[in-house]
């Protein structure tokens, strides 16, 4: 066989391959971004306005901004709604015991309007995703926090409060905070976003790392660690 007839076999047999593959990743994909939607159900619970939001043993938890005020529950179509334990006191909108273990597949989007003003978490995880507002106090004991954007510089807090104690951890990614005011005991800070003010106390083993701030005044103990990264 003439070495020109075996380049050109080769060839044709890594195109079809090729082919294959796109057509097998198209499929995947087409799965992954457009039928898996249909796999869910939503169902929306109306709320009164709230100033405060707290949390307690619960996952799968996501807080956006909207103009009025409303929860969505996502779940399985062929499975049992979740029970969401919820309920309003005065200005205190508490929700308990939505736990991932028991709800792998549900998760529960909290719509908030400019009226909020302090989230409590305790044994929970929470997600703030484009989330703007003038100011926001964040007291977390034994949970997890992360700041994040839907849309490029979508989010934007003017002054931001973190009281964090007892091995809690706040991630913020591409999010901007005009000042912030933090008040760690044993437990971390991860700010990748924009900062124009830092400022705060670390105790017992707190760590805090963050882009430079304009402005920066923390004082810590002999066992924190502090890391501002210059980029």
């Amino acid at each position: 066989m003439k070495t020109s007839k075996l380049i050109f076999i080769v060839l044709v047999g890594t195109i079809a391959l090729l082919i294959l593959v796109t057509t097998l990743d198209l499929r995947i994909n087409g799965r992954k971004f457009s039928d898996i939607n249909s796999d869910f159900k939503v169902k929306k619970q109306s709320l009164k306005l709230f100033k405060t939001l707290y949390i307690i043993n619960s996952m799968n938890v996501t807080l956006v901004k909207n103009d009025s005020s409303f929860l969505e529950i996502t779940s399985l179509k062929d499975s049992l709604s979740p029970k969401v334990n919820f309920a309003i006191n005065e200005d205190t909108l508490k929700i308990s015991d939505f736990e991932k273990l028991w709800h792998s597949n549900a998760s529960i989007r909290i719509h908030a309007t400019n009226s909020l003003r302090q989230v409590l978490l305790k044994n929970s995880n929470l997600t703030l995703l484009g989330f703007s507002t003038e100011a926001l106090s964040l007291t977390i004991d034994k949970s997890n926090v992360v700041l994040s954007e839907s849309e490029p510089h979508q989010s934007r807090i003017h002054f931001l409060e973190i009281l964090a104690n007892n091995h809690s951890n706040v991630y913020g990614r591409e999010f901007y905070v005009d000042s912030i005011g933090i008040a760690l005991q044993h437990s971390e800070v991860s700010l990748d976003g924009i900062t124009n003010k830092l400022g705060g106390t670390l105790s017992d083993s707190s760590r805090i790392q963050a882009r430079q701030p304009q402005e920066v005044w923390l004082k810590k103990d002999a066992a924190s660690k502090i890391n501002i990264n210059d980029y």
